[in-house]
């Protein structure tokens, strides 16, 4: 049978919503059943007190209360997960930021100030608890889905296709017959030894500071480079994804077996097929779905699929 017209893979996707919940974006992780970690924080919530009661009587007194806390946050894996650094948002800083001071013990002085006069009081009568740990661990598990696009079409490829390989080296690449390589997970140079082996433009990768793409599948002597966004909701992000995917399948090399596939999961697909927000974001649905029916007619060699659109080209391309 071989592959579709790349449109019908569209058309299929329309017929087929995202779920609401997609098990590959679920994560329930529970920290505070770690006996080490609840015992760092509690110390850091003793070591806080102490140094807002010492501060007012004698700043020398409370130098080395400082050093321990700055000991705990600098060293304990989860500790931004607690009140306290919670608190630095309302300051415009952030852990990762503060990791990359040079002058970061002289930051958190500051902080800790600030936080001894707005937040320490109020905490203390209300009570702390290590719900709270746990609340904010999940609150922030969306910046924890980075890697579940790609195990999500690793799996449905293993699925379709037996000994899948990953390959790691160029001679294993062009060894097995049906493989792929992340060129944004560890195999960046692989996959820029494949765009000069078979002396392939990428103008995507070059328009957007050399960024390499979630996944490089290969079946035969056809190639498909694939990139994946999981998107939820609209809003100024979710546009900018959407437009990228568009960009990146808007591509077009002179090779005929060298296809660019735009992966779109999650409840923000569902749109395309009923728009069902407020007038102005219609409007910007019905724009970014005439920009992706044009951009899928217009590169025949390339595609723009969801979970289902996407499960049925490797049904097809099994076939080949």
């Amino acid at each position: 049978m071989g592959l579709r017209n790349n449109f019908d893979y569209w058309l299929e996707s329309l017929k087929n919503p995202e779920p609401v919940f997609d098990d590959y974006y679920m994560f329930e992780e529970i920290i505070v059943s770690d006996a080490e970690l609840i015992k760092k924080i509690e110390r850091l919530r003793e070591l806080i007190i102490s140094y807002c009661v010492v501060i007012e009587k004698n700043e020398n007194a409370s130098s080395e209360i400082l050093d321990e806390i700055y000991g705990i946050i600098i060293s304990v894996d989860k500790i931004q997960y607690t009140e306290f650094l919670a608190f630095w948002k309302c300051l415009d800083m952030t852990y990762s930021i503060f990791e990359d001071l040079s002058n970061n013990k002289d930051v958190l002085k500051v902080i800790l100030q600030k936080y001894c006069e707005r937040r320490r009081k109020l905490y203390d009568r209300l009570g702390y608890s290590n719900t709270t740990v746990q609340a904010l661990y999940d609150n922030g598990s969306s910046r924890k889905k980075g890697n579940a696009g790609i195990r999500k079409i690793t799996d449905m490829c293993n699925t379709y296709f037996k000994n899948f390989n990953h390959s790691t080296t160029m001679d294993q690449f062009n060894k097995y017959k049906i493989c792929y390589i992340l060129p944004d997970k560890g195999d960046k140079k692989l996959f820029d030894q494949f765009l000069n082996e078979y002396n392939l433009d990428f103008e995507y990768g070059r328009g957007m500071q050399n960024k390499k793409p979630d996944f490089l599948l290969r079946y035969s002597d056809q190639f498909f480079i694939i990139e994946a966004k999981h998107l939820k909701e609209g809003g100024g992000e979710q546009n900018k994804s959407v437009g990228e995917l568009i960009g990146f399948v808007r591509q077009a090399e002179n090779i005929n077996n060298i296809h660019y596939i735009g992966f779109m999961d999650g409840v923000y697909f569902n749109l395309f097929i009923s728009p069902r927000e407020s007038e102005q974001k219609e409007d910007v649905i019905k724009r970014q779905l005439t920009d992706i029916i044009n951009t899928i007619k217009e590169n025949e060699n390339n595609f723009i699929v969801n979970t289902k659109g996407f499960e049925l080209l490797l049904g097809d391309l099994k076939t080949i």
